[in-house]
C-alpha cells in the first residue's frame, strides 16, 4: 500500500526583475550657472494693433440700411470669423440676429467676399478665429 504523499505549499513561480539600477550620485554645482532671461508670455493670438484694424476695417466697411434707418431699426449681433494671415476670410456666422432683417443682412454683405487687413508681423498663427459685436445705432 501506498503512503499518502504530504501536502506540499504552493510557491509560485519566480517573476522576472530587472537587474538592480546603479546609484550614480549627480555631481555637485561648482560654478554657478548664468543668470537665465525672464520667460516670455507667449503672444496673444490677437494683438491689440491687429485688433483696432479690424475695427477700422469694420467703422469704414459697415452700411446701416437706409430702410431701417427710416423704420428706426436698432440692433447689434456677434459676428465670428476666421482670418487667414493675408486678410482672406475663410468662414464666419453670425452668433442671434440683431432682431431685424435687414441689418442681419447688411452684415451678411459685408463679409461675403471680405478681405481683411493682412496680419502683422507680431502675430505667428496662420489663421485665426476672431468675434466681434457689429452695432447698429442711430445717435
Amino acid at each position: 500500500m501506498r503512503r499518502p504523499e504530504p501536502e506540499r505549499e504552493f510557491v509560485p513561480p519566480p517573476r522576472y526583475l530587472p537587474p538592480p539600477t546603479r546609484y550614480v550620485p549627480y555631481p555637485p554645482q561648482t560654478a554657478a550657472l548664468p543668470p537665465q532671461p525672464p520667460l516670455r508670455p507667449a503672444s496673444p493670438l490677437v494683438s491689440p494693433g491687429y485688433r483696432a484694424e479690424l475695427n477700422a476695417w469694420f467703422a469704414s466697411h459697415k452700411e446701416y440700411p437706409e430702410s431701417a434707418r427710416e423704420r428706426g431699426e436698432e440692433g447689434q449681433v456677434l459676428l465670428h470669423f476666421r482670418v487667414d494671415r493675408s486678410g482672406r476670410v475663410l468662414s464666419y456666422s453670425l452668433g442671434g440676429s440683431t432682431g431685424y432683417p435687414d441689418l442681419d443682412a447688411a452684415v451678411q454683405r459685408m463679409m461675403q467676399g471680405a478681405v481683411l487687413p493682412p496680419f502683422p508681423a507680431d502675430m505667428a498663427a496662420n489663421e485665426i478665429p476672431v468675434s466681434v459685436t457689429i452695432r447698429f445705432g442711430l445717435r
